[in-house]
């Protein structure tokens, strides 16, 4: 199994919908730290937080990222108004910090199988 870091590259609405969801893309960078092998992601199961409220599942899968390379991988997601209310509440009332967790398992391919391995990813920004 290689060694891999992760990042959040980004948090984008990029529509509203009228069945009151809002739909966004959620950019994830994969690094490969490994200078010899390639890193085989079967899949991601977890799911966004945006200040600590579990807002919805997100998932990846079929990623490959070669050896000292980093790949970004975005997943779209549909995300219930609703689970968003006391974050729309504080940005109405001005700046306000946004605090974005990704929490799941990742599995890599390997030659005795899927191997699962525990990711939490973390970004903050102030809006």
């Amino acid at each position: 199994m290689v060694n891999c870091k992760y990042d959040i590259v980004s948090v984008q609405p990029t529509d509203y919908n009228p069945d009151n969801t809002i739909s966004m893309d959620v950019s994830i960078a994969i690094s490969n730290l490994n200078k010899a092998a390639a890193a085989a992601v079967k899949r991601f199961e977890g799911d966004l937080y945006v200040n600590d409220v579990d807002v919805s599942a997100l998932t990846l899968k079929d990623v490959r990222v070669e050896a000292g390379e980093t790949k970004v991988v975005k997943s779209s997601l549909d995300v219930p108004l609703k689970n968003l209310g006391k974050l729309v509440g504080l940005v109405s009332m001005g700046s306000v910090s946004v605090d974005y967790k990704v929490k799941g398992t990742i599995y890599f391919t390997t030659p005795v199988g899927d191997v699962p391995f525990p990711v939490t990813i973390y970004q903050s920004k102030k809006i």
